[in-house]
């Protein structure tokens, strides 16, 4: 399946440790051979299978919005398989939506991944990306949306996938995030209809963030406590290692 291909480019570490989580081992892999597309695989180490999260960045053609690298860390670091593909850089949104499934088709062919729990996180054109991935897939027990950004173009398309989303859903955006489109309207329209459709998604609304709202979800910061929280709430947290203990 040319979709299923894992083609270790790249073993950037074998074993990082930081103070804050656990052991991991990050890659950089081929997901789709097609259009030679990467990402960041990041593992934690232990006995699998783990629950896995995939990222969507935001950005549009060259440009990548967010953190892909360092939010698959993180994921990892959490207990979580992440993966972060990258996209073409075209600007199509049907470009991005075959990328997306195609990542999907990849995380899904893991010995380390537990098919059964999968979420995805999405920030800005990421989250209109998200929907598409998430939309009546059952395998999706979570999906964290930040600051989502649909394009003005296709927003009535859009608008049909988000109504299609089963899995519990947390809805982030900031306060001040309003410099180019309203995120915050948005972000609470989406909450509406998904509440509409019984999803009971959970919307929250940070303080200001700087001079631009929108940049808070460019790194990893105070709101990450929030998204791990909500995985582990909805896909459960990774195996604990078998220590030999056997007492009741």
């Amino acid at each position: 399946m040319k979709y299923c291909l894992l083609t270790i480019l790249c073993l950037l570490s074998s074993s990082n440790a930081t103070a804050s989580g656990r052991n991991y081992k990050l890659q950089e892999v081929v997901y789709s051979k097609e259009h030679s597309l990467k990402g960041y695989l990041a593992i934690p180490e232990g006995k699998g299978p783990f629950p896995a999260v995939i990222y969507h960045h935001g950005g549009l053609g060259n440009r990548v919005g967010g953190k892909p690298k360092e939010t698959s860390i993180a994921l990892a670091q959490a207990g979580y398989v992440g993966f972060s593909p990258l996209r073409r850089k075209t600007r199509p949104m049907k470009d991005a939506v075959e990328d997306a499934r195609a990542a999907m088709a990849f995380l899904r062919t893991l010995r380390d991944v537990d098919p059964d729990r999968l979420g995805i996180l999405g920030f800005s054109r990421g989250g209109h990306i998200a929907f598409y991935n998430g939309a009546n897939n059952p395998n999706v027990k979570a999906m964290v949306i930040m600051a989502c950004a649909p394009g003005r173009s296709n927003r009535g398309e859009f608008f049909a996938k988000v109504r299609q989303a089963k899995a519990p859903t947390l809805l982030l955006v900031a306060e001040n995030d309003n410099e180019w489109t309203d995120h915050v309207a948005l972000i609470k329209k989406i909450r509406q209809m998904l509440h509409g459709e019984g999803n009971n998604a959970k919307l929250i609304v940070y303080p200001p963030y700087k001079r631009d709202g929108h940049r808070m979800f460019f790194e990893i910061g105070d709101y990450w406590n929030d998204v791990v929280k909500f995985l582990e709430q909805n896909i459960g947290v990774a195996n604990v290692p078998d220590t030999g203990d056997s007492r009741g």
